[in-house]
């Protein structure tokens, strides 16, 4: 019975400290000009190559939903990249002259720092990548 108690509150325990060593996620701000119409899933991060002066994927972003609370409407999606997985929530910023176009930051963990383009996809395939780029 004390062992089942102790293992339970260092479970307890691990569960507090863990989050604590999870690294801060670096952040985009990515404009989506059709993320309803399209039904978007989510946007590839592609960091620019040094080698290669080329653009490669760094981070996988997938939109798992959106909320709308009184405060607004909020999205809830999971980062994966090879420096971390992380689950986060974005605001979402509507363009009021056309509500199909938001923008959200979006955070991700960094693997190293670079010049930084998106492209988004959903069911039918993906997007080229965005014109701008974003320095992190």
């Amino acid at each position: 019975m004390h062992q089942t108690l102790r293992h339970a509150l260092r479970l307890a325990l691990l569960a507090l400290v863990l989050p604590l060593f999870a690294c801060e996620p670096s952040w985009l701000t990515v404009k989506i000009p059709d993320f309803g119409s399209k039904e978007v899933e989510g946007v590839w991060v592609w960091r620019l190559s040094a080698q290669t002066n080329q653009y490669e994927r760094e981070a996988l972003i997938r939109f798992q939903g959106v909320t709308t609370l009184t405060t607004g409407q909020f999205l809830s999606y999971a980062a994966y990249s090879n420096a971390g997985t992380q689950s986060l929530t974005a605001g979402i910023v509507r363009d009021p002259a056309n509500p199909d176009v938001v923008t959200v930051m979006l955070g991700f963990e960094l693997g190293q720092p670079g010049v930084f383009k998106v492209s988004t996809f959903n069911a039918a395939g993906e997007s080229p990548l965005s014109a701008q780029s974003e320095s992190l």
